[in-house]
């Protein structure tokens, strides 16, 4: 039997990896009926599955191909998480990299409960 602490590994897996390649349901499927999103901290919460997922529409609406891509973490310790990670948004020929830091909190079953993104349009660069 998986504990919960590999159930979130898998989580955040998951997360990137469905962002990364468009699956809008998969993705969603990672987060509780009832978890938050602060993205970027300071931003209002968005509560629940459809607020969410109004979160996926616009920022996948922004770009063709936004991929997330790893460069540290995660760390768990009980139910909850925190990685670094960018976003890389190709914008015509530039590729826009935000560095982001997340810290989740997760439930029994592995799901998001809470997701808090620190990034600021200050880190952004292009390559």
């Amino acid at each position: 039997m998986m504990g919960v602490e590999d159930a979130i590994r898998e989580t955040v897996a998951r997360y990137l990896d469905a962002f990364s390649s468009g699956e809008r349901e998969t993705w969603l499927d990672q987060f509780a009926a009832d978890a938050t999103v602060e993205d970027p901290i300071g931003s209002e919460k968005r509560v629940g599955r459809d607020a969410i997922g109004g979160l996926w529409d616009e920022t996948r609406g922004l770009a063709e191909r936004i991929t997330l891509e790893l460069t540290q973490g995660p760390a768990v310790r009980g139910h909850e998480a925190a990685f670094a990670f960018e976003a890389r948004t190709e914008l015509g020929d530039a590729t826009v990299v935000i560095p982001i830091i997340d810290v989740m909190t997760f439930d029994d079953d592995g799901r998001i409960r809470s997701q808090r993104a620190f990034w600021s349009d200050q880190d952004l660069h292009t390559e």
